[in-house]
């Protein structure tokens, strides 16, 4: 499905996404003329706009596409090599061809068990402030309000990265969470611990067995709240309520439910914290 009309028998010869970037890389040496940016995953999209909303911003992978099994299109390796700046989690292993001094990345290890980076929110402040120079750089008629914006980014994501630690207090420490296992990096530096029905991957199912041992588990702790992460597991929700157990929902950083469409990545991390707050402390957060 890569080739596009147009583009005639070279085009067609290319079978991998690899071998497509290498060839936009041979074709595309004409200097750009405006600063572009391209972001992967909706939560670094969402920071970007933040910082430079001035700035031509493109989100390649949707927020309810399928991250891990993502491969671009001819269109999106187009963009890709035509853009300025490519902000990325780092595991994307078609990112690989693309030229190093482009890439503004979370981590440079692609094969991490667990891509959710951009949950790591000490690794956020640090592409944040990188992105801030770079773009002071590329927009130097815009640097009092890139500064500015970047403090105000900065200040809400280490607020937030305090009110996870101050969950250490609450009673209950265990995250049940229907869905995969994605909310690790955000409790890093808390003792928070996740369980979850599925690992970090979309390929990972839920054996029956695993199921059941984790009922028998809540029951067992006690545990009165679980967290529902995920629209896909939809249907264990009601398996849980029957259970008595109250059932909230949280997100992954994206709007992947439909009331959470429009709000930025910033607020669907600050709503989790609400909600992590109410569930496993029994009260919500008091009022900033």
């Amino acid at each position: 499905h890569y080739p596009r009309p147009g583009f005639g028998t070279l085009a067609r010869g290319l079978r991998t996404p690899s071998l497509i970037l290498l060839f936009f890389w041979a074709w595309i040496t004409a200097a750009r003329a405006e600063f572009k940016i391209v972001t992967t995953v909706y939560p670094l999209f969402s920071l970007v706009k933040t910082l430079a909303p001035e700035v031509e911003v493109y989100l390649l992978i949707p927020p309810g596409a399928d991250f891990h099994h993502f491969e671009p299109r001819f269109q999106d390796l187009k963009r890709l090599y035509k853009s300025s700046l490519i902000v990325a989690v780092g595991v994307e292993p078609w990112l690989r061809p693309l030229p190093s001094q482009r890439l503004l990345v979370l981590t440079k290890d692609p094969h991490l068990p667990n891509p959710h980076l951009w949950l790591d929110l000490e690794r956020l402040e640090v592409l944040v402030a990188r992105l801030a120079r770079i773009l002071e750089q590329k927009k130097p008629e815009k640097v009092p309000e890139i500064r500015k914006r970047a403090r105000q980014v900065l200040q809400r994501l280490r607020t937030l990265r305090k009110g996870f630690r101050q969950l250490d207090q609450c009673a209950v420490s265990e995250v049940v969470v229907l869905g995969h296992a994605a909310l690790g990096y955000l409790f890093k530096g808390t003792r928070l611990r996740e369980r979850a029905l599925a690992g970090p991957h979309p390929e990972s199912e839920v054996p029956p067995q695993e199921l059941r041992k984790l009922l028998e588990e809540v029951k067992r702790k006690k545990i009165q709240t679980v967290f529902w992460l995920d629209p896909h597991f939809q249907k264990y929700v009601n398996l849980f309520k029957k259970e008595g157990l109250q059932v909230l929902r949280l997100n992954p950083g994206l709007p992947l439910f439909p009331e959470d469409q429009g709000k930025s990545f910033l607020e669907l991390l600050e709503e989790d914290l609400k909600i992590l707050r109410e569930g496993l402390c029994f009260s919500p957060l008091p009022k900033r």
